[in-house]
C-alpha cells in the first residue's frame, strides 16, 4: 500500500473516498490534523477522512491548503498525528496520503501497523459513523488558522533575516501548488522583491514536478524581469528547483552540494545524510568540508529517519527534497526557499557560484514498467557487471571511474536508471548497455 513517500495512485481507482475515510479512522489518536494540496480531488477526500476520523472518536483540525511540512509542524504543534492529503509531485489525477507523527511522516514498521489495522477496518465492514457520531461528547472539527505564520515565525527564526532584507534581492517564486499560500509572503516578509507565477489555488497550471523541462519557460521571465534567481515548487511544497540569473536550472546534484556546504559552514555539527542516487559531488563536498556522509535507500521517510537517528545537520536528495535539523523532519521547501534566498545575499550569482561545482557526465532515464516489481527482479538476476554492489534499494554498481543505479519508483509504474561516469564516452557505452537490459525486462 505504501511507497516511497506515503500512499499514492489515480483518484477514484487508487485512491478513493473509501480508503481515505478507513486510513484516517485507523491512523486517528485523539485528534487529527489534515491538510490537502491544491488538487481537486483534494475536498471529497478531506471530507471523507473527516468521517474516518470521527468514526474513531477523534477530533479533526482543518489546516486547509497547505504545504506538507506545515502539516508535519502542525503535528508538533496539536501533538497529534496529521496527514497530508497529497500526490506531492505526480500527475493531477493522481492523489495520496502522507502519515505523519512527531514532525515527520511515519517510517516503515508503522506503515506496516497502519496498513494492517486498515486491512482489519475492512473486513468488518468499516465504522458505522452515523451511530457513532451521535455519542457524546460530539467529535469536533475546527480549523486552525494561524499554522501559515506559526511555519513563516519557524522559517525566520532560522535565517539571516537583516541580511536578506539588507540586499533585497529580486527573486521569482513558481507556487504551482500548496506552497502558494507561504512561500511568496514569506520571502517578501523577509525583505525579497517577490514576482510570484502559478500563484492560484484553484489547480496546476504546469506539471507538477518542477523539472528542468517543466519550468523551461520561467527563463524568459527571469531574463525580462532581471530577477537575482526563480524558485519552483512542486504540488506540496517539498520540493525547490533553483533556476540562476541566467536563465539555467541548476544542476539538482551541484543544488544540493551548494546548500550542504552552506549547511556545513555554519555549523560544528558535519554529520549528513543523502541517498544511493547521490553523485560524487555530493559526496566531494562533505569530505572537502570534514564532514561524514551516510547513505541510505531513495525516500524522505530513510532521510528523515537517519537524521535523528544520527543527529545528522542535514539530509537531502537530488530531487530538491532538504531536511533540516532544526526544522520539520520532512522535505521542508518553503525552509530551503530562504535558505537558497540567505545562500545568495552572502555569496555570489547562482549562475557564478555553481561554477565552483566540477560534475561528471550524468544520466538520468526513466522506462514505464507496468510490474516493475517484477521487473526489477529480472534486472538483479541478468545483471553481471563487476563492482561494489549496493541492493537495499535497487541495485547500485560502483566503478572505478564511475556508478549507477537501477530502481523502481516509490511512487510510479517506472524503473529509474541514474549513472554517473567522469568521461562522456564511458557514460553512453554503459548507458546502452543498461538501456538495453532494462527494456528487455519490462
Amino acid at each position: 500500500m505504501f511507497g516511497t513517500s506515503g500512499i499514492r495512485g489515480i483518484y477514484g481507482k487508487d485512491i478513493t473516498e473509501e480508503l481515505a475515510s478507513g486510513i484516517a479512522g485507523v491512523f486517528a489518536d485523539g485528534k487529527l490534523v489534515l491538510g490537502r494540496d491544491i488538487r481537486e480531488s483534494g475536498m471529497p477526500l478531506f471530507k471523507a477522512a473527516t468521517k474516518g476520523a470521527f468514526s474513531s472518536r477523534a477530533d479533526v483540525i482543518d489546516l486547509g491548503i497547505v504545504p506538507t511540512p506545515t502539516v508535519a509542524l502542525a503535528t508538533k504543534k496539536h501533538g497529534c498525528r496529521g496527514i497530508m492529503l497529497t500526490a506531492s509531485h505526480n500527475p493531477p489525477e493522481y492523489n495520496g496520503l502522507k502519515l505523519i507523527e512527531h514532525g515527520k511522516e511515519i517510517g516503515k514498521v508503522m506503515e506496516q501497523e497502519v496498513t494492517k489495522e486498515y486491512e482489519r477496518w475492512v473486513s468488518d465492514g468499516g465504522a458505522i459513523i452515523a451511530d457513532i457520531i451521535k455519542q457524546e461528547p460530539f467529535p469536533k472539527l475546527t480549523i486552525d488558522s494561524s499554522i501559515i505564520e506559526d511555519h513563516k515565525i519557524h522559517v525566520k527564526e532560522q535565517v539571516d533575516g537583516s541580511g536578506i532584507n539588507r540586499k533585497k534581492p529580486k527573486v521569482i517564486v513558481d507556487c504551482n501548488g500548496a506552497a502558494a499560500v507561504i512561500t511568496p509572503y514569506l520571502l517578501t516578509d523577509l525583505g525579497c522583491n517577490v514576482i510570484s507565477v502559478n500563484a492560484s489555488t484553484n489547480g496546476f497550471n504546469r506539471p507538477s514536478e518542477p523539472s528542468k523541462e517543466n519550468i523551461s519557460y520561467l527563463a524568459g521571465v527571469v531574463r525580462e524581469c532581471g530577477a537575482d534567481f526563480a524558485i519552483a515548487h512542486d504540488g506540496d511544497g517539498d520540493r525547490c528547483v533553483i533556476m540562476d540569473d541566467q536563465g539555467e536550472v541548476l544542476p539538482l546534484d551541484v543544488q544540493l552540494a551548494m546548500m550542504i556546504e552552506h549547511e556545513l559552514g555554519k555549523s560544528n555539527n558535519k554529520k549528513i545524510i543523502s541517498t544511493v542516487e547521490a553523485s560524487l559531488v555530493i559526496r566531494e563536498v562533505v569530505e572537502r568540508a570534514g564532514g561524514k556522509i551516510e547513505i541510505t535507500p531513495v525516500g524522505s521517510t530513510h532521510v528523515g529517519d537517519a537524521l535523528e537517528e544520527t543527529g545528522a545537520l542535514f539530509g537531502g536528495e537530488p530531487c530538491g527534497e532538504y531536511i533540516y535539523q532544526k526544522g520539520v523532519h520532512v522535505p521542508d521547501a518553503v525552509l530551503a526557499a530562504a535558505k537558497f534566498v540567505e545562500m545568495f545575499v552572502g555569496g555570489s550569482k547562482f549562475s557564478e557560484l555553481k561554477k565552483k561545482y566540477q560534475q561528471n557526465p550524468i544520466a538520468r532515464e526513466k522506462f514505464k514498467a507496468p510490474d516493475k516489481r517484477k521487473s526489477m527482479e529480472k534486472i538483479k538476476q541478468e545483471m553481471n557487471i563487476p563492482g561494489r554492489i549496493r541492493d537495499d534499494d535497487g541495485i547500485r554498481v560502483d566503478e572505478e571511474d564511475g556508478w549507477f543505479l537501477v530502481r523502481a519508483s516509490g511512487t510510479e509504474p517506472i524503473i529509474r536508471l541514474t549513472m554517473e561516469y567522469k568521461s562522456d564516452e564511458r557514460l553512453e557505452q554503459r548507458k546502452k548497455e543498461l538501456v538495453r537490459l532494462i527494456k528487455n525486462n519490462i
